[in-house]
């Protein structure tokens, strides 16, 4: 194609008429061969079939006579033919009568019998049969075959045509070279004229036209867009020369404006730096306010905090509660104004730091159901979607957010339901998208001003009359927050229909294994609520920590539903009731269920209520239940209210527990503080919250001078210092600066507390040497737990026994630590105590013994949903008990194809694994166990027959409680091993395998069976 585009017209006028003439000779000398071959054939055939005809009549004599010899000599002169290859004649019945080869060795050239009249080409050949007929009968057959060779007539044939067609294509090439000039001449004098037009710039040169056909209208069109652009050229010359005095003009324009732009930039500067000044009185002015409304509301909140954990009547204890509230409104206000003054001056940072939703939104129903208490409202709190890990993000602006848009619905809604979802819109192996939204039934937004709530200072009521308070602030930080965030926000609503506040944000998140007791898992949990909503709420948060969830919608339906489960001999293990229900309400329930069933069949009973507490706890039959929870219900308020109910009963796991759960002993024991704090109430109050939690000598100091001298004077006296910023005299900056410049008082712990709420004062702080930074007026459980850091002080046991911080290990059980197999540091984080962690490490070693064993029988019998199962079950059982070796090796099976080739070597790898967690267990659960009677002496048969039957008795009756005694009470008697191996299984309610432990225990003893009975 290139090559064709390089040809000149006339060229290529040339090469068409070449291509046309060869095109259409090659077709007529194609036609004209086609039809001189079959003439060819059908001569052929014609003569030879004529030949056949003169050679029956002259056989028919022969045949008539039985003459084969004439016969013969009739063929044999077809040798004169050298094409004729073979003869023969066939009598009527088709016998060879006689025959002619030219080649004697080809004696397959005649057929063996004769075939219909008729002629054949056949590979190179032709064959004739022909009839040989008498006047009335058919006396036989001729057979000619001739060879029919047609290259030599071919090739004479297409070096004819050959000649005929480059004759023919040269006269054409004549022909077409004289003719082409007509129309190529006039184009090739326009293309001259354009290339000269080119080249001199000449737009006065014109074509001249030749014809009046297209290529004359093309040289008129030509001429014609010469003269429109020598026209144009004209006037743009024209314009030019006015553009350049117009140019003159404007820079003498520009030179009198720059002398008046530089006076005016000037004064701009000066009134600039007018304006950074009074910003940065602003900021100055901020912070200074934030230390003065912060330090009297340190005093309020503090002093309110301590009188709230005393025992007061109801009325004075109802008042501390109102002050406290009143005390956080303010501060949210004032936080507001500082986060929209940190917004306008662009300082609003967001942090990146690993956090939990879950704890997001126990702390958010925690705050917000004391708003909602006093209204009839229900509060609903959807569980966190389970997206395997921990987000990326700030908390605690995430926290503020929620908390407004809650409030704001709580705030604007009467009665009805304020509902808060989360749903995972998107995720990959680095982001998490994630919707939040706050429904309410509230009062509705007009459609007008849902484009202005997100402005600083708007409101939807903005009348003198307004029912609802605030500073207008709230939404507009929640939209700077969002949007800082990575998200967006948005507001769906109808006057009179409630409104929808949502917002969107993208999450970096990253995987965490959970470690969750087994106590705790597959609880069979039965929800009863007539709100269809807040029903179905609870079931997912139930389904959210792993547990079967069950829904009804009235008192009796649960009431029939528990009876329904007993008659099947099983039961519910939680019962989940709302207090107030049309029908029976939720005592009424518990009163029925305690009164049909025993104590050791009725579940653990929780009443549900979004009402007031105080009420429900001076009923009369509240002993009914096992707890109380308040809405909105979390999955940590769930799990932890289930988990203090089981304690109550006895249940021996507080690991279970999380530190929210257990009631606190003292946070600080033993630790000595200093205090410097320029206001007196403040001093009064840090040292009242110290001594309450355990605190044994707090020191107080009004100023940096006074506290830097009286630590250089007694530098050992304490293990902390808290100490105020803004302070007369010397400040906390400089004080700290003091502090680490002596060498006695370098390595002494100093927190900052400050009102001061802005993110330069907090790195001034630790660029100071302060370890730490609590906002004033501090969280109390946010200092107890720096303080514990920085001072290394264990909290007490609580009344539960349990222990905030992990358990300490002495030197002593430094090798307890060091198992293979086992990561019992990361164990214990979970279970807390190292008794029950033992526990069901044997648990698991008699559970998954053969576990290996079953795996191969799986892979031998293609069962690969077996082996899914059991391998998912044995990670998740492993991963609980910190075996992080098994439940990698467990992984690796489970996540292996059936078919693939390693699935026995991986199956091996875990039986290795296995055998060195079970090794290290079995040393675990002897490390620290007293010998019994039947360690240290050998064991007495006819001691042991009685007890061994009393246990089979016991288990016969699938009682736990008679069997657990009777161990307790033979402990003495009973090998350890068998101990361990009774109590796992009765603990998992297999009391048949307790039986057979027991039988295999008695045969290796050689004791019959008969003798139990």
């Amino acid at each position: 194609m290139s090559f064709f585009r390089r040809l000149s017209v006339s060229q290529k006028m040339r090469l068409m008429v070449l291509v046309a003439n060869f095109a259409t000779l090659l077709a007529a000398g194609g036609a004209l061969l086609y039809h001189d071959l079959m003439e060819n054939r059908s001569k052929t055939a014609a003569e030879l079939t004529a030949l056949a005809s003169i050679l029956a009549q002259g056989s028919s004599t022969a045949l008539e006579f039985d003459d084969a010899k004439v016969a013969i000599e009739n063929l044999a002169q077809l040798r004169a033919n050298p094409n004729i290859v073979a003869a023969a004649i066939y009598t009527v019945d088709g016998k060879l009568f006689a025959q002619y080869l030219r080649d004697q060795r080809k004696k397959s050239e005649i057929p063996v019998v004769p075939e219909k009249n008729g002629f054949q080409f056949n590979a190179g050949e032709l064959a004739v049969f022909q009839q040989i007929n008498s006047q009335s009968d058919i006396l036989g057959t001729v057979y000619i075959k001739e060879a029919y060779q047609l290259s030599k007539w071919l090739q004479d044939y297409l070096i004819i045509l050959s000649a005929v067609l480059a004759g023919s294509l040269a006269l054409g090439m004549l022909i077409s070279t004289r003719l082409q000039r007509w129309i190529s001449r006039p184009i090739q004098e326009v293309s001259s004229v354009a290339k000269k037009v080119m080249e001199q710039r000449d737009y006065q040169l014109r074509a001249i036209k030749s014809s009046d056909d297209e290529i004359g209208q093309l040289a008129d069109a030509f001429n014609g867009m010469l003269q429109t652009l020598e026209h144009e050229i004209a006037e743009r010359n024209d314009a030019e020369f006015a553009v350049r005095t117009l140019n003159a003009e404007l820079e003498q324009r520009v030179a009198d404006r720059t002398n008046d732009l530089r006076v005016a930039n000037q004064t701009l500067v000066t009134r600039t730096e007018e304006a950074e000044n009074a910003n940065r009185a602003k900021a100055d002015f901020l912070a200074n306010m934030s230390h003065e409304i912060r330090t009297p509301m340190n005093g309020i909140l503090g002093l309110a905090y301590l009188l709230d954990r005393r025992q007061l009547d109801s009325e004075a204890a109802d008042m501390i509660r109102k002050i406290r509230n009143a005390g956080r409104s303010l501060q949210a206000i004032i936080n507001d104004i500082l986060d929209f003054s940190k917004i306008e001056a662009g300082k609003l940072e967001i942090e990146h730091e690993p956090f939990r939703l879950q704890d997001v939104f126990d702390n958010l129903a925690g705050i917000m159901a004391a708003n909602a208490s006093d209204k009839d409202i229900e509060l609903i709190i959807a569980p966190p979607p389970n997206i395997s890990g921990h987000v990326l993000g700030d908390a605690l602006r995430l926290e503020q957010v929620l908390i407004n848009l809650v409030g704001n619905a709580i705030k604007f809604t009467d009665r009805g339901t304020v509902k808060l979802c989360i749903a995972l819109l998107a995720k990959d192996d680095k982001i998490a998208t994630m919707r939040f939204s706050v429904t309410d039934s509230g009062i509705g937004i007009p459609l007008a001003k849902q484009t202005h709530i997100f402005t600083a200072f708007s409101q939807a009521d903005t009348s003198t009359t307004r029912r609802f308070g605030g500073t207008g602030l709230g939404l507009t930080i929640c939209r700077h927050l969002v949007i800082k965030m990575g998200g967006e926000i948005g507001v769906i609503s109808e006057p009179g229909h409630g409104s929808e506040f949502w917002f969107t944000v993208p999450f970096a998140w990253s995987a965490v294994t959970d470690f969750v007791p087994p106590q705790l898992a597959q609880l069979d949990v039965l929800i009863a609520d007539d709100s269809e909503v807040a029903c179905e709420v609870m079931a997912l948060t139930a389904r959210s920590v792993g547990w079967i969830a069950t829904k009804v919608e009235s008192g009796a339906a649960a009431l029939d539903m528990v009876r329904a489960k007993h008659q099947k001999n099983s039961a519910y293990d939680v019962l989940l009731v709302d207090w107030k229900m049309p029908g029976m309400d939720g005592l009424e329930v518990a009163t029925a269920i305690r009164h049909t069933f025993k104590d050791d069949a009725s579940p653990v009973l929780l009443m549900v209520t979004s009402f007031s507490r105080d009420e429900l706890l001076k009923h009369p039959n509240i002993d009914m239940v096992d707890g109380i929870l308040t809405k909105p219900i979390t999955g940590s308020v769930l799990y932890n209210g289930v988990a203090t109910a089981l304690k109550r009963r006895g249940h021996e796991f507080a690991a279970g527990l999380s530190p929210s759960a257990v009631r606190q002993g003292k946070r600080i024991p033993g630790v000595r503080a200093l205090v410097v704090d320029d206001s007196d109430i403040n001093r009064e109050v840090a040292m009242r919250i110290l001594n309450d939690d355990g605190a044994i000598f707090v020191h107080l100091e009004s100023n940096g001078k006074d506290a830097v001298e009286w630590l250089r004077a007694n530098s050992q006296a304490v293990d902390i210092v808290l100490m105020d910023v803004q302070m007369p005299e010397m400040d906390g900056y400089e004080a700290t600066s003091q502090i680490r410049a002596s060498s006695q008082l370098a390595n002494l712990p100093v927190v900052a507390l400050t009102a001061g709420a802005f993110k330069a004062q907090q790195e001034a702080a630790l660029e100071a040497g302060m370890n730490a930074f609590v906002a004033k007026p501090f969280n109390v459980d946010e200092l107890m737990a720096v303080i514990q850091r920085l001072t290394h002080c264990s909290a007490e046991v609580g009344e539960q026994g349990h222990v905030n911080l992990p358990i300490p290990i002495d030197e002593s059980s430094q090798s307890i630590m060091q198992l293979p197999g086992i990561a019992v540091s990361q164990g214990l984080k979970v279970w807390k105590d190292m008794t029950v962690y033992k526990k069901f490490l044997v648990k698991f070693n008699i559970d998954y013994a053969n576990c290996c064993a079953k795996l191969s029988a799986f892979h031998a019998a293609n069962q690969h949903g077996e082996i899914h199962a059991l391998s998912h079950k044995l990670k998740g059982s492993a991963s609980n008990l910190a075996l992080l070796e098994v439940a990698q090796c467990a992984q690796e099976v489970e996540t292996m194809p059936i078919n693939a080739s390693d699935l026995p070597a991986a199956i091996s790898r875990l039986q290795a694994t296995l055998n060195v967690a079970f090794s290290s267990i079995k040393l675990l659960s002897e490390k620290d166990a007293m010998p019994t009677a039947a360690q240290q002496n050998p064991i007495n048969v006819s001691e042991i027959v009685l007890p061994l039957g009393q246990l089979l008795r016991a288990l016969d009756t699938n009682s736990p409680v008679r069997a657990n005694q009777l161990i307790k009470d033979y402990s003495t008697v009973l090998p350890q091993h068998l101990i361990v191996a009774l109590n796992a299984r009765i603990e998992d309610f297999d009391f048949r395998g307790a039986e057979s432990a027991i039988h295999r225990f008695a045969t290796e003893l050689g004791i019959d069976s008969k003798e139990f009975e």
